[in-house]
This record gives structure tokens, C-alpha cells and sequence, in this order.
């Protein structure tokens, strides 16, 4: 059993045999680290971590934004011409949020916003000193920025109350630690 099966056995059960939304609080307290929280709340969310291999997978169906690690550009070979024909995006965020498994992305004149909108699959890199526990703290990193909060794939409920994702935005987040 690795550690997030541990963290997620400790969970209560509800009557329905499902277990509730985990807490950041909780999971903190069944001796997980942040980066373990941030796992446990994004995959609750259905979003993905993978390491920056699986990117391979989109080789030369990609976007990337201008300030990406020059390994993505490595990976991922020629990048694709519009954010309307790749098959996936690939953004840095500002803060990873664990309490909430959300992501921060704030615009910047070398970052587009679309790139983790438009593409069927988003990408996202996340280095470990933009880990923070709380909204608050990843809100502080903002600095009034123009910026979107991302919480799992795309998901709309609008018709009858059936839950679709990728309506409006991706159908699969993958988060790809990157250290520092």
C-alpha cells in the first residue's frame, strides 16, 4: 500500500459505501506531506500527475508556453502553429493549492491564457516551491494578476444535472512535478 492508498483507507466512509470529499486538514493529519495533499485533492478531482515523460505521448501536437522548462520543448518536439490545433497545452502554474488540489495560471505577456483551455488535454508543470497549503497563500503569489483557477478537467452540470467534462475547457489535467 503506497501512501496516498494509506491516506485515503484512513478516510471515513459515508453510508453509501463512498468515501466524502477528503480534506486537506484530514489528509494533513494522516501524516501526509503537501505535495501528497495536492495529489490526493487533484485526483479526487480527476486530475491526473504523471512525470514529464507521458508529454511524449503529444510529440508535436503541442503548445507550449514561452516561459516552459527547454525540456518540454525536448519532449515535445515542434510546436504546434494555433492553441486550436494541439492536442494538448502545456502551462506553469503560479501556486498549487493542496488543500484543494487547484492550480493557479496567471497571464503574462509570454503565457497564454488559452493554452490551458483550448487544448483537449492540459499540462501542467509545478515546481515544489509553488506548493502552498491554502487559497489565501496561493491568492498572496497573485499580485492582482489577470489568472485562472483550475481545479481538475473541465466539468459542466448544465443539462439536467448530468455532470459532462471537457465542455468548456479540457477533458484531462495532468500535473508534472518538477523539482525547485
Amino acid at each position: 500500500m503506497d501512501d496516498r492508498d494509506r491516506v485515503l483507507a484512513a478516510l471515513p466512509q459515508s453510508k453509501g459505501g463512498e468515501r466524502p470529499r477528503p480534506t486537506a486538514e484530514v489528509v494533513l493529519e494522516q501524516g501526509a506531506d503537501l505535495w501528497q495533499t495536492f495529489c490526493a485533492m487533484l485526483e479526487f478531482h480527476k486530475g491526473e500527475v504523471a512525470d514529464i515523460g507521458v508529454l511524449a505521448g503529444f510529440r508535436d501536437r503541442a503548445t507550449w508556453d514561452d516561459d516552459a522548462d527547454e525540456a518540454v520543448g525536448a519532449v515535445l518536439g515542434q510546436r504546434v502553429a494555433s492553441v486550436w490545433d494541439a492536442e494538448c497545452g502545456v502551462t506553469h502554474c503560479d501556486a498549487a493549492i493542496a488543500e484543494t488540489g487547484s492550480i493557479f495560471i496567471s497571464a503574462a505577456p509570454v503565457r497564454r491564457r488559452l493554452t490551458s483551455l483550448a487544448p483537449p488535454v492540459h499540462g501542467c508543470l509545478v515546481r515544489q516551491s509553488n506548493l502552498v497549503l491554502s487559497l489565501e497563500e496561493g491568492l498572496s503569489r497573485l499580485a492582482g494578476r489577470n489568472s485562472v483557477l483550475v481545479t481538475g478537467p473541465s466539468r459542466t452540470a448544465d443539462v439536467e444535472g448530468v455532470i459532462v467534462m471537457g465542455v468548456h475547457g479540457p477533458k484531462r489535467l495532468i500535473v508534472v512535478p518538477l523539482p525547485g
